[in-house]
């Protein structure tokens, strides 16, 4: 037991590599983001509100900007959020400029819903991962027993080389207690690629991530600080016994404040999630469904038109048309869909841009072709940032003196490069963003009510007759909201005692219209000296300021 205490307090000596700047250098630290929302509340007090939604883990208040006029809390709302994966810091630099740009150049739209923007949903690992060497951190910050070895975090990735990134270590020919795994990818020397075996290609290389190991078990920094990530604790998919799921669902406060926000809104129609997912370039998966044959993995076939239409308008908007993407498992995105019906974009905000210069990749001299590299992707994002990033994307391999593994390689990927842009590209990405959010604001479902018409029969008896009409371009309720019943449907029902309801339903209630689509419903009543009137009632407030109808039975209606 000493002497996993010794390894785990000892310093290190640093190889002397010179630091480089992170992804996000230039992007908002904590004191200048909440200096940044605290701006735009006071620049617009009639249109903003800033609102604390709940506390982190660490105690720091988690913000959001509530842009609207009015009645802004039974509005249709839309709801953006940013920051839950902490390696992904680009959301909240879009999402404070979304805000700017909504009430800079689509004011008149806050008169009729309601956005909200969650900007830093994970401030405690934006945090610590901008507090230290960039060593790729993605969670939050609970404390875990990764390698359940009774101690926490005792063994995580540490900086050797004090380059200022947590990198990849390779150790050529390694010993049998760290059998290899990888060969350099014989198309881009600088990546490593595992064996095609049937092609008889073998292994030589074992693979770490940049650290030591602390505690003696033989493995090398598997038990690092906050492994919880905040973006898998949510209901959906949700994964038991792994441990960047957390120990159950909604564990982390960050997750439980955002499930908690979401359950108190049945008006919130749209959703915007900034983060390492991808729903919007590549439209998710609409037949595969999980165990149980109910529950879509991606989204149900239903809405598959629903979401390419909002795709067509992202490429419009944007212009985007790649994207980095990860498996939704216990993501916000999918649980706002699957189990709430709330129509969802998952989005980076960027995707791989084109190296400038030339780039015809033709080669002197008469030899073979060199191979393609196995990853063509990883391989595109070299290119660019050799051409446009002075190489800050990678670091290049260099010799390391390691204490217990001897002469080791230090290099590899930069963790984030590829999902944050530069900072001098975010101003004009975010006003795509802002314009695609405008858009499907406003094309919104909007349902009118067409009637009543009062015919009389004889006897006394009425017949009434009205029509519910989605006149916007995008369907009432999604699918999913049909299927799964989050949402409670529209409601449209006589008030009139029953004894004189002769003929038609107490209630209708309507859980979808397509576009254009029509609902006709019709009554049979009895007469009476007082008017009756009838109810319409949406808790996502589609069909504007339309809640009483009141009819007057005497051939026509007030």
């Amino acid at each position: 037991m000493l002497s996993r205490v010794l390894l785990c307090t000892a310093p290190l000596l640093l190889g002397g590599a010179a630091a480089s700047a992170p992804p996000w250098d230039g992007y908002l630290d904590e004191g200048a983001y909440v200096s940044r929302l605290e701006a735009i509340r006071d620049e617009a007090p009639g249109k903003v509100r800033l609102e604390r939604y709940g506390t982190s883990r660490e105690g720091r208040p988690l913000f959001a900007i509530v842009l609207g006029e009015g009645e802004v809390d039974v509005r249709p709302t839309f709801l953006v959020t940013a920051g839950i994966d902490a390696l992904h810091p680009a959301g909240t630099e879009y999402s404070v400029r979304i805000a700017e740009r909504l009430l800079a150049d689509h004011a008149d739209l806050l008169d009729e819903v309601t956005i909200v923007l969650m900007p830093r949903a994970n401030p405690d690992g934006i945090a610590r991962l901008a507090s230290g060497p960039n060593d790729g951190h993605r969670g939050g910050v609970r404390v875990v027993d990764a390698d359940r070895d009774g101690f926490v975090d005792e063994d995580g990735p540490r900086d050797l080389d004090g380059d200022g990134v947590v990198a990849m270590m390779r150790l050529v020919d390694p010993p049998l207690a760290h059998p290899p795994t990888h060969l350099v990818d014989p198309g881009e020397s600088r990546m490593m690629k595992r064996p095609d075996v049937a092609a008889g290609e073998r292994p030589t290389h074992a693979m770490f991530v940049e650290g030591v190991d602390a505690d003696g078990d033989g493995l090398i920094a598997e038990d690092g600080q906050g492994e919880v990530r905040i973006d898998r604790n949510f209901l959906h998919l949700y994964v038991e016994h792994d441990l960047d799921s957390g120990p159950y669902q909604l564990s982390e406060p960050e997750a439980m404040a955002m499930a908690g926000w979401v359950l108190d809104r049945p008006n919130l129609v749209g959703a915007l999630v900034f983060g390492p997912h991808d729903w919007i370039v590549s439209i998710p998966d609409s037949k595969k469904r999980d165990i149980t044959g109910r529950t879509p993995v991606g989204i149900d076939g239903g809405d598959r038109g629903l979401q390419e239409t909002l795709a067509s308008k992202w490429k419009q908007h944007t212009g985007q048309v790649r994207s980095e993407d990860e498996e939704d498992r216990g993501g916000f995105h999918a649980w706002l869909y699957a189990h709430r019906g709330v129509p969802t974009v998952a989005t980076t905000g960027w995707g791989r841009p084109d190296p400038t210069g030339d780039e015809s990749g033709e080669k002197s001299g008469e030899g073979e072709a060199a191979p393609a590299p196995s990853d063509a992707e990883g391989a595109a994002w070299l290119a660019w940032s050799d051409s446009d990033r002075d190489g800050g994307g990678f670091v290049e391999w260099r010799p390391f003196e390691h204490p217990q593994l001897g002469p080791v390689e230090i290099g590899g990927p930069v963790p984030g490069f590829r999902i944050n842009p530069p900072i001098e590209v975010i101003d004009d990405l975010s006003g795509g963003h802002a314009a695609f959010i405008a858009d499907w604001a406003r094309s919104r479902p909007r349902v009118v009510v067409e009637g009543p018409e009062v015919e009389p029969l004889g006897g006394g008896l009425f017949r009434i007759r009205l029509a519910l009409v989605n006149e916007g371009p995008l369907p009432l309720r999604a699918e999913m909201s049909r299927i799964n019943r989050a949402i409670r449907p529209m409601l449209v029902r006589p008030d009139v005692p029953i004894e004189r309801l002769v003929q038609g339903a107490a209630f209708e209630s309507v859980d979808r219209l397509a576009p254009g689509a029509r609902r006709d419903m019709e009554w049979i009543v009895r007469g009476s000296d007082e008017p009756m009137t009838i109810l319409v009632d949406d808790p996502q407030g589609s069909t504007g300021d339309v809640k009483v109808i009141e009819v007057v039975l005497d051939g026509g209606a007030r």
